[in-house]
């Protein structure tokens, strides 16, 4: 029943919400449906076609580790399910799986009071459903790979209590275990609480010093052995980290509180999680009314050690203002500020509060009148101070207040009276469900969700367009440009190698070496969608997925998802096909993934926010230092402004509104050629400060971006005026870095065509393994390629293993002399191997552990 109850009211709740299986609406929405769901897919992938791609993935941005990043979203076991769902029906398999985690969440923690013999019947399920129910998993129903720690945490409890009672440690280890394999970051925050649990623990008697000793040395050890049994997930993933996250850590200290600290009341209420608090709300707490009740039962009454009490008392403070200071918050969460979702470890207070709840409840539990006043005192005035500070709340409103607030009284008077028979108990419990429920109904009420046609319109056109480019492709290496996206994670879903992705795990050379060539970058995130002909070659973009402009107005369609279009292609990439609503085109100057390159582009200089000068240096040091680079700076031949001054120099200059009506600036040129042209847009140049518009076509969404960015304009347009016009959205706009760039067409076309010469041919291709022979010149005797040089890839050069260098801050480049050569580069990931030996060996010691006590009962039996 614990299982069932909350599962049956989710899936009663999602069926009448219309997603599907049920409807036309999703549970997609913010990172499920941005990222979680593109993960899933490649799950799939990995699990029915390529098992390579568990350890190292060509579409995870331009290639990273993956080992590490299916640690962190896919290593739970529930994630089998969504194997039975194609791609176009995983929205139906993450409701499935979402609601199996509720009804698990429920059963883990009711089957743990039963074990423990502090609860039994009809209260089970009601612990159970309030568990399942608690603010945390409801806000992070979205963050399905967090949902687990849930579930095993009562499962953990459990079994150190029973191996502190001399029980078997494996029940301690086993789930322990499962929980540093399934996630190891919230394995973290379990494993910081575990400590505050054992401190309480040994208050409950008045046990000797000694004996605590023993109880913290079990502890200790069980934990020790779970380490070393999970160790070939988190070592390795550790080390990747230490390449990717690690450059982040302790961004953002400060040594204060995050905000004013009575507003934390308002989380007890329901329904107070919504959008406006993903990026930098409060902690999600909501328990319902009972749980409060029992803790301050707990703490006031005399039927329980004052030593228990106090520690009790200690812990919970400690936990709140975890949940509200910042060095403590940023230490819960690994020493690196959460990027939206903060207080992710709120889940180990909501068990606490209502742990500490169950273990002294009983059918028959009482307030005394003192209790009962004392508490609503307390409750009035709480409320008082919410209602006064409503209007600078934006998570809670007057109806959520009243709502609570009845639930709260109801259920003190309820626990106020001592006629407890068999009505009340059924009254109670329905009460307490009620609460709960509504709680979870009013927040996930605040969130609008992707539709499933939507959803579908999309993946079922990405299927079709990139069928030819998921053949078996032994023989060839290439990349997928993308002029449209729903997510970035696209190239998962449709199984290709890209240049865009979404990770926790992104390595932080990626976003540095995308930022040097003009393209939308962050800490976890590489967006290649405003590349050029240049950029594409050298990074073997040899395909490109962009719309044939139908249907634009309908949700779904590439016309609809459109970011920057790749008008500079046209006329130069051949259409190798067409849907009724994709091209699919062929790059002819695409670079293979190895080739033979001067020496010269070992030493390229970068500038900060010129991209275009960045990869003119990469190209002409890879062609030996070329007198003329491809892109050269072109001139605007008139400047209109509407409502500003029109300046005389456009980079950099600052425009201001004459009145405060709307106000422009039109630039208008005419090509005096038909090769391409791009814009670069610095920082301030977005979304938020300027519209553009293009020939009077809307850019629809400028991509956030943190350095300057290249926006390809034009193509074959020779003596046709071309106009690029900037609207203000506020007051004044800074025109960082928008200079316009020409392309050297007939000079990019020889020389590409002279380095295709000098490609590899593979005869292998895998996403760890990739080999061939090339051929390699005089004035081309550095094997350079397009993959990045991180921790892992090894290559050897006629069977021997060789040294590598770094190419363009972030390439495997490998100095050879001229002739033939037969080449592997091949990726083991990092730290792997010593993992498994740990983890062998752990396993290999509890075996002989558990052998030995066998032994010795067997020995004392004989006796």
């Amino acid at each position: 029943m614990s299982f069932l109850l909350p599962a049956l009211i989710m899936t009663a709740y999602f069926a009448s919400r219309h997603m599907a299986p049920f409807g036309n609406s999703t549970l997609l929405t913010v990172d499920l449906g941005q990222q979680y769901i593109d993960f899933f897919s490649a799950f799939k992938t990995i699990v029915t076609q390529d098992p390579n791609q568990l350890f190292y993935s060509f579409s995870k941005g331009l290639g990273g580790e993956t080992f590490g990043d299916w640690a962190y979203y896919l290593f739970s076991p529930l994630n089998i399910i969504l194997l039975a769902f194609d791609n176009v029906h995983l929205p139906a398999g993450i409701l499935l799986l979402t609601v199996l985690k509720y009804g698990l969440t429920g059963w883990s923690f009711a089957f743990a009071l039963h074990k423990m013999h502090w609860q039994r019947g009809w209260a089970l399920p009601v612990f159970g459903t309030t568990y399942a129910f608690m603010g945390w998993f409801v806000a992070n129903q979205f963050n399905l790979l967090w949902l687990d720690a849930a579930i095993l945490l009562p499962l953990i409890i459990l079994g150190l209590e029973q191996m502190l009672l001399n029980k078997s440690p494996w029940r301690f280890v086993l789930p322990l275990t499962a929980m540093m394999i399934i996630n190891y970051y919230m394995a973290y925050m379990v494993g910081l609480f575990l400590v505050c649990y054992m401190l309480w623990r040994i208050t409950w008697e008045p046990y000797g010093w000694r004996l605590r000793l023993k109880m913290l040395a079990k502890f200790a050890f069980g934990a020790v052995i779970s380490v070393g049994l999970s160790c070939f997930t988190w070592l390795p993933t550790a080390y990747t980290l230490m390449n990717s996250k690690s450059q982040y850590m302790l961004d953002d200290l400060h040594w204060k509180f995050d905000y004013f600290a009575p507003d934390m009341l308002g989380k007890l209420f329901g329904g107070t999680f919504n959008f406006d608090q993903m990026p930098t709300g409060l902690p999600n707490i909501f328990l319902g009314s009972l749980p409060i009740i029992l803790l301050w039962f707990f703490i006031t009454s005399r039927s329980v050690r004052w030593q228990v009490q106090v520690v009790t008392v200690l812990i919970t403070s400690f936990l709140i203002v975890s949940m509200m200071y910042g060095p403590l918050n940023l230490m819960w969460h690994g020493f690196q500020f959460p990027v939206w979702y903060p207080y992710r470890f709120s889940f180990v207070f909501c068990f606490w509060i209502l742990w500490l709840g169950a273990s002294v409840w009983h059918p028959n539990l009482t307030l005394s009148w003192l209790q009962s006043l004392s508490l609503l005192l307390i409750a009035g005035a709480s409320v008082g101070y919410l209602y006064y500070r409503l209007p600078k709340l934006n998570f809670l409103d007057q109806n959520q207040l009243i709502i609570g607030s009845c639930f709260f009284l109801l259920l003190l008077l309820m626990m106020t009276l001592e006629n407890h028979n068999r009505y009340w108990q059924i009254l109670l419990g329905i009460t307490v469900i009620a609460e709960v429920t509504c709680g979870t109904i009013l927040t996930l009420n605040n969130f609008s969700y992707l539709s499933n046609t939507e959803y579908q319109t999309y993946i079922r056109n990405l299927n079709d367009i990139t069928e030819p480019l998921k053949q078996p492709q032994k023989h060839n290496f290439f990349r997928v440009g993308q002029a449209f996206a729903r997510t970035k994670g696209d190239p998962f879903q449709g199984q290709y190698n890209g240049a865009s992705t979404f990770s926790s795990a992104l390595e932080y050379q990626q976003s540095r070496y995308m930022a040097l060539i003009g393209q939308p970058e962050g800490d976890n995130y590489i967006d290649y969608n405003g590349g050029t002909l240049v950029s594409d070659s050298m990074l073997s973009m040899k395909y490109m997925l962009e719309s044939n402009n139908q249907e634009p107005g309908r949700p779904g369609t590439p016309a609809n998802t459109t970011i920057f279009s790749r008008p500079d292609t046209q006329g130069i990439y051949t259409i190798e096909k067409t849907n009724p609503l994709t091209l699919l085109t062929k790059n002819p100057h695409v670079l293979p993934v190895a080739f033979g390159a001067s020496q010269n582009a070992l030493n390229t200089k970068f500038e900060t926010d010129n991209p275009m000068e960045n990869q003119n240096r990469m190209w002409q040091n890879m062609n030996g230092y070329q007198s003329d680079p491809i892109f050269t700076a072109a001139n605007f031949e008139n400047v209109k402004a509407y409502n500003t001054e029109a300046p005389k120099k456009i980079t950099g200059a600052f425009l201001k509104k004459t009145d405060k009506g709307n106000a422009s600036i039109t630039l208008e040129f005419t090509p005096d050629s038909d090769n391409p042209y791009y814009l670069t847009l610095g920082n301030e140049m977005n979304d938020d400060n300027v519209e553009i518009h293009v020939n009077n076509e809307v850019i629809k969404k400028l991509p956030s971006h943190r350095h300057t960015i290249i926006l390809p304009i034009t193509n074959h347009r020779k003596g046709e005026k071309q106009e690029i016009t900037f609207i203000l959205k506020k007051d004044d706009l800074w025109l960082q870095n928008v200079t316009l760039y020409q392309t050297n067409l007939e000079l990019f076309q020889e020389q590409a065509s002279s380095m295709q010469e000098n490609g590899i041919h593979l005869t292998k291709n895998s996403a760890t393994n990739i080999s061939g022979k090339i051929n390699l010149t005089e004035s081309r005797p550095l094997l350079m390629t397009s993959i990045p040089n991180t921790p892992g890839w090894e290559v050897y050069v006629d069977g021997k293993k060789t040294d590598t260098q770094t190419v363009n801050n972030f390439f495997i480049g490998v100095a050879l002399k001229a002739g033939e050569h037969t080449v592997t580069f091949k990726y083991v990931t990092p730290m792997l191997k010593t993992a498994l030996i740990i983890s062998f060996g752990s396993l290999l010691f509890m075996f002989g552990l558990a052998w030995s006590e066998s032994s010795k009962r067997k020995h004392s039996l004989n006796r």
